[in-house]
């Protein structure tokens, strides 16, 4: 059995709009200092939380959705 390649895609898409409704906020490492005080050396690490909106994760769902609908549709 042939799997179509937007089926994978699809599923992909359905599959990362469940994930960003169970857990709707993503944090990415901003920036990164070294300060010496002294002998010591302190690592300062600030990081960004994105917070992804509901409505974007059902997109994705409604996305990955229609491409399994249209791609195993026959001509």
């Amino acid at each position: 059995m042939k799997i179509h390649p937007f089926v994978l895609i699809g599923a992909l898409l359905i599959a990362c709009g469940i994930a960003a409704l169970i857990h709707p906020n993503l944090s990415m490492p901003s920036k990164k200092r070294e300060v010496q005080i002294g002998t010591e050396k302190v690592i300062m690490e600030t990081t960004r939380i994105i917070q992804l909106p509901k409505v974007f994760a059902v997109l994705l769902m409604i996305a990955g959705g229609s491409l399994i609908f249209l791609s195993t549709r026959k001509a």
